[in-house]
């Protein structure tokens, strides 16, 4: 009888991991269009691979606890830039870089990715959204740091990390 339970609380367990994955896959994918989605590669936020693609597309979940929906979509430079923050170094692509985020963002710090509350400038309620990676940051002389400007503007200016955001279909409150 006791290995019967025993096998009754692994399919239990091995169901409840399936779900929580294909969860993950799901959040992940509503990141970019369809068109890109469908063949990207999605993975967890500790690097896991959840589904393996066949485009050169990395799509990441939602992540938990955080204040709202977040899921990524990134290109080989965006990988990068997000293995720079996760391991506190300077990012190193040297190439454009095109992140989606299609489901919106969870609130965050305009001026560091670490932000702290009392930076005093934070995005609010922004919807689906293109984050835009150029190697020289002297491209951005001529692109507003106000979130609010009613078009694109550079987030975490003054950092390695600075980048183009450019709202679709809102602009944060």
């Amino acid at each position: 009888m006791s290995k019967l339970i025993i096998l009754i609380i692994s399919v239990v367990f091995s169901v409840q991991l399936v779900s929580a994955a294909e969860d993950q896959i799901a959040s992940a994918l509503s990141a970019a269009p369809d068109s890109l989605a469908k063949n990207a590669t999605v993975a967890d936020w500790d690097g896991t691979i959840l589904r393996q693609g066949t485009n050169s597309w990395t799509c990441l979940p939602d992540i938990p606890d955080n204040g709202g929906a977040d899921p990524w979509c990134v290109d080989a430079s965006w990988q990068n830039l997000l293995n720079a923050l996760t391991n506190d170094t300077e990012p190193t692509y040297d190439k454009l870089g095109i992140a989606y985020m299609l489901a919106g963002d969870s609130p965050v710090s305009n001026i560091t990715p670490t932000g702290v509350e009392a930076d005093g400038d934070w995005v609010m309620n922004l919807k689906a959204h293109l984050m835009i990676l150029v190697p020289d940051h002297a491209m951005f002389d001529n692109i507003s740091t106000d979130p609010s400007n009613g078009g694109p503007w550079i987030m975490w200016t003054n950092t390695p990390y600075a980048h183009i955001m450019v709202p679709i279909d809102s602009y944060p409150e």
